[in-house]
């Protein structure tokens, strides 16, 4: 049988066993919600058009009349989330009864000044034409303890491209790394961009909601957002008169982890307009362990902190946030191999000999960043449409990379880097409050990055500065059920770089890149069951300096990389259009994302089928590569209710991707993935609130888009991965704590995926038991 009569036959079986259950299941919380979205101006309520309400994995746009519905819903406590353009947003638990009439919430503006009214906080809410999907605080809460690409593999189309267990990076509809950019607070998250193994600097128990935009977005941006934006939003500091807390402990049983986590905010009893928030993170793991053996020397430890301030006054808010990250990572030793001859012995062979053993001990080779993060924003209130912001951030990124050396150097850093960032950006919004919104602003950054002497080794990549300055204007228009976005953006940037090669030899250069960017995007609604979204847009990204420098070892990816000084700046053109509908019963949520995007100059690493020796050990060897490239790919998701308490859901995504220049195919380009979901919600009794119980089966095909012989070992085979989750919330008096139990790889599946760089010498992560607890004051 063919691999594709199997993935047919699949999804038949698949729909067989559903069948019965759909037959036969009976609404049993038919209960209806209408909810109204005001706000007030000029003393006046009035409709709040095209606000996004959020009701548990329930998502809708208000109306024309501000009015959302849901169907199906059960009475007792729900939880909401409204988000709007121009808006604070809102996230409340309200008791919900059933046959009470339309519940109105009044939500304050950002934008406009209300008499009577203070401003309590600030924040853009994101309205784009392109498609975008959120976890938000439920949904993190199940996830707590992961890094942050894996956790957004939660969400449809989006992959996670790893270096063992301890490093990933999001990938979006087949982009990643400089491709995908990642705003930490509205400050857009700057450190070494060496590739794809080198994970963020960022703790995502800071953040509250993590949103994905799937399109290009480099007239909002900039540079760097040609496969998409991902957005992480800490949650607005509480303005009551109460202290708030939060403590998240985790443990999990793969890697022996602990994580603590917790945070406390309130305001200045004497300065009421004066609120605070203090937050930190410790986590230690050892080696982790696949479903035969251990990996040595992959265990991690993480000690973070953050800190904010917000001063608010009827037309004035200033906003501090300042946060500290740092992390040691232990680097997979099978990867670091004597002679060329082992080298190729251990990737034919594809695992250890040995079956290895636990320890949180970190050795050679090792990771050890830093990252600082100072962010201070001002807004201004200038009249009832005008609104100015100004911003400014600095950042601190230190990393420093230790390889196996001999005994009088194994404490010195064979690679030791520090770069510097500071950013200013200032904008403008005007918002009528019904059918005009526009905003122009213009955005500096400047970068200083250094390699600290000492090192006793030739660095990788030269010192450089680079400067960059863009500007831009983005319209909105409301008319009706049409909603229509356009923007244009002017972008110039330029990188002075300058080092010494192993020979003394001085090399480096001077680039300038400077380039043009628009979009054009509509929103119909045709009803309120059915949104369509499409989106045109432009986006560019000048090559980074390892790309065009770099020649050395890269310890964490086990390879030795070579740059090209000659590389051009990729520019891309992409189209993604989305379809969502909800029916009236709710039975079925139904969201479909096509798109094509077009790479000019796009930049990959290349596996050359050489090897480099070393004292270190014998490494493959990978040279960047440029070409023209084109993509085309899809993503579903559709959810069936089956009654208030049993849902189905179903996930796949699909990507095609071709060097179109030699007709070849692309390397780490994702395979085939589709996820299905079982998920029973009984009723809350006692004490128990909100319990769940989920089934999740995820396959993942083998890449067969694959040139023989380009790549140092053969995509790896499909895998079957069977997940657990379950949970509930304690009732404790006012206060709740939650319990989530999850159980990873049910069946300690041994297999590899072939975006994981590590894959040459070992397996992906064996079993994994996880207990989170959740606590809120």
């Amino acid at each position: 049988m063919s691999i594709r009569h199997v993935a047919i036959f699949r999804w038949l079986l698949c729909g067989f066993l559903c069948l019965p259950f759909w037959l036969s299941a009976q609404s049993q919380c038919s209960h209806q919600l209408k909810l109204k979205v005001l706000s007030k101006e000029q003393g006046a309520e009035v409709p709040v058009i095209g606000a996004s309400v959020g009701l548990g994995n329930l998502q809708s746009l208000t109306d024309l009349n501000g009015l959302v519905i849901f169907d199906a819903v059960c009475p007792g406590k729900i939880h909401l989330h409204i988000h709007a353009l121009g808006y604070q947003p809102v996230e409340i638990d309200l008791p919900f009864k059933s046959g009470k009439d339309t519940l109105q919430i009044v939500i304050k503006t950002i934008g406009v000044t209300l008499d009577n009214i203070e401003i309590k906080g600030h924040r853009q809410a994101l309205q784009t034409a392109n498609s975008s999907a959120s976890l938000y605080r439920d949904d993190l809460d199940r996830h707590r303890g992961q890094n942050l690409a894996t956790s957004l593999e939660a969400i449809t189309g989006v992959r996670n491209l790893q270096t063992g267990s301890g490093i990933g990076k999001p990938v979006i509809q087949g982009m990643h790394s400089n491709r995908v950019l990642i705003l930490n607070n509205g400050l857009r998250q700057e450190g070494q961009q060496w590739g794809a193994e080198h994970a963020p600097e960022l703790d995502p128990f800071v953040a509250q909601t993590i949103t994905v935009v799937k399109g290009a977005e480099g007239v909002r941006y900039g540079s760097d957002a040609i496969g998409g934006v991902v957005l992480l939003e800490p949650a607005p500091i509480p303005t009551d008169s109460a202290l708030h807390a939060t403590l998240d402990l985790i443990g999990m049983s793969n890697s022996r982890a602990g994580i603590v986590s917790a945070s406390l905010s309130g305001h200045h009893s004497k300065v009421p307009e004066l609120t605070w928030r203090t937050q930190g993170t410790f986590k230690k793991a050892g080696n982790y362990h696949t479903a035969q053996y251990f990996l040595e020397n992959t265990g991690l430890q993480e000690q973070n902190y953050s800190a904010a301030l917000a001063y608010t006054r009827k037309h004035l808010g200033i906003d501090l946030f300042y946060s500290h990250f740092q992390t040691t990572i232990g680097l997979y030793r099978g990867a670091h191999i004597g002679s060329m001859d082992d080298l190729l012995s251990h990737i034919e062979r594809g695992r250890p000999l040995e079956k290895g053993s636990f320890s949180y001990s970190i050795t050679s080779p090792r990771q050890q960043v830093s990252h600082d993060l100072l962010k201070l924003n001002t807004h201004l209130h200038l009249s009832d449409y005008w609104h100015l912001s100004l911003q400014y951030g600095w950042q601190k990124n230190v990393r420093q990379e230790f390889d196996i050396r001999r005994a009088a150097r194994e404490s010195l850093p064979n690679q030791h880097l520090q770069l510097h960032t500071h950013s200013i950006d200032l904008n403008s919004i005007y918002f009528d409050g019904s059918k005009w919104k526009g905003i122009v602003g213009i955005n500096g950054l400047y970068q200083n990055n250094q390699n600290i002497s000492g090192t006793l080794t030739t660095p990788l990549i030269p010192d450089y500065i680079s400067n960059s300055w863009g500007v831009y204007a983005i319209g909105r228009r409301m008319v009706q059920r049409l909603e229509l976005d356009a923007g244009i953006r002017y972008d110039l940037k330029a990188i002075h770089s300058l080092g010494y090669d192993k020979r003394g030899n001085l090399y480096g250069s001077q680039r300038w890149f400077q380039t043009f960017t628009g979009s054009l995007g509509a929103v119909f609604r045709p009803h309120q069951l059915w949104e369509l979204r499409s989106n045109m847009g432009t986006a560019w990204r000048a090559p980074s300096v390892n790309e065009l420098y770099s020649k050395g070892i890269h310890q964490s990816a086990g390879a030795y990389e070579l740059g090209d000084s000659s590389l051009q700046a990729e520019k891309s053109v992409k189209w993604a259009s989305s379809l969502r509908f909800t029916n009236v019963d709710s039975w079925l949520e139904l969201e479909l994302d096509l798109f094509a995007q077009y790479l000019l100059n796009n930049i990959y690493l290349n596996p050359s089928g050489d090897f480099y020796e070393s004292l270190s050990g014998s490494f493959p060897i990978f040279r960047q590569t440029q070409t023209n490239a084109g993509f085309i790919g899809a993503d579903i998701n559709a959810t069936f209710h089956f009654s208030s308490q049993w849902q189905f859901t179903i996930k796949g995504s699909a990507l095609r991707a071709r060097d179109l220049v030699r007709h070849a195919y692309l390397p780490l380009i994702p395979a085939d993935k589709l996820e299905q979901q079982l998920s029973w919600k009984p009723p809350s009794f006692s004490v128990f609130k909100q319990p769940y119980i989920q089934l999740n089966y995820v396959w993942v095909g083998k890449q067969h888009r694959y040139t023989t012989g380009s790549d140092f070992a053969p995509t790896p085979a499909a895998y079957h991965l069977f997940n657990l989750d379950m949970g509930t919330q304690l009732k404790a008096g006012k206060h709740t704590l939650g319990i989530h139990f999850s159980v990873e790889n049910l069946s300690n599946t041994l297999y590899k995926d072939y975006l994981n760089r590590i894959r040459y010498f070992a397996h992906n992560r064996g079993r994994n038991f996880v207990l989170r607890f959740n606590y809120r004051i």
